[in-house]
């Protein structure tokens, strides 16, 4: 007869499996822009610079290099134009230029052109990353089917993992370490209160309200920060602020794991338990990060 696992250990089973998936993708990321940097290489059309940090850590710089044939294509996207005939805006419109030499491509420059490169497949994962969370979601909160739905999540972790790396070596992958680090050791230790049940967290009404207003701040922040803009130390205090709320939020996901009257110890309970965590793990680290770089 087989011992039936318990609803932490499946949990931790699913969630510890989509995190080595990031991570490994994230590392790969990191390594091949190490390799490329040596090798005076390109990495997925990527060039890396290396630069030292106030540390004397080598820290590498992203970037795409300018085609070197001529004549060079030069965009300008201009997002709204004045119709003076119909007074009313344009849509948006696309105005091409091409550059003969080196001097014309910094003149077109200066005036908000930009040339082509390789960079449009970070705005393909990106989107690919989006819709694969999204429908995550919907799976994992509605739990129609945890085949499709672990499916996936895990393809989401797969596109999740160099859009990480990109992250952390756009600010400074040393950094991006330590943040890992601290993420790994808050989730230890706020796994061990919430799961012991010292205090019952996920019981606690005032601390559910205030999680949740707390996260329509958070998402209203960044749409007041979208639209206008905010000052550095405006954006350090809410990472910050988003940091202690997603640590809240693992103590409270982990509290609800021991509670567990609800929901059955079954592989469906586990999948939505594990995406719950690893959605506060995510923004627990994207929120350390932005604070490191600010």
């Amino acid at each position: 007869m087989l011992l039936e696992t318990t609803l932490l250990f499946k949990t931790m089973l699913i969630l510890s499996a989509q995190l080595s998936v990031v991570l490994g993708g994230c590392f790969y990321f990191i390594k091949g822009a190490k390799k490329a940097y040596k090798t005076d290489s390109t990495f997925l059309g990527m060039s890396f610079k290396g630069s030292m940090n106030m540390k004397r850590q080598l820290d590498l710089i992203p970037y795409f290099k300018p085609p070197l044939e001529y004549p060079m294509k030069m965009f300008k996207k201009i997002e709204e134009a004045y119709n003076p005939e119909t007074k009313q805006l344009d849509p948006a419109y696309d105005d091409s230029q091409e550059a003969k030499n080196r001097d014309e491509v910094l003149l077109f420059l200066k005036d908000g052109y930009t040339y082509a490169h390789g960079g449009n497949w970070i705005y393909s994962i990106y989107v690919l990353w989006a819709i694969a969370l999204f429908s995550t979601v919907f799976f994992a909160s509605t739990g129609i089917n945890i085949y499709v739905g672990m499916a996936l999540f895990t393809l989401q972790s797969v596109f999740f993992g160099p859009f990480l790396g990109l992250i952390m070596l756009e600010m400074d992958e040393n950094d991006g370490y330590k943040a890992l680090k601290i993420v790994f050791l808050v989730t230890l230790l706020t796994g061990f209160v919430g799961y012991s049940d010292i205090y019952s967290f996920s019981d606690n009404n005032f601390l559910a309200a205030f999680l949740l207003f707390s996260l329509l701040a958070l998402i209203i922040f960044e749409f007041i920060r979208a639209i206008r803009g905010l000052s550095r130390k405006a954006i350090k205090a809410k990472a910050i602020f988003g940091a202690f709320i997603f640590s809240l939020f693992l103590l409270f996901d982990f509290n609800l794991i021991a509670k567990g009257e609800y929901m059955s110890n079954n592989w469906d309970s586990a999948f939505e338990l594990a995406f719950t965590i690893y959605l506060d793990m995510i923004n627990l680290l994207l929120e350390i990060l932005e604070a490191m770089d600010s």
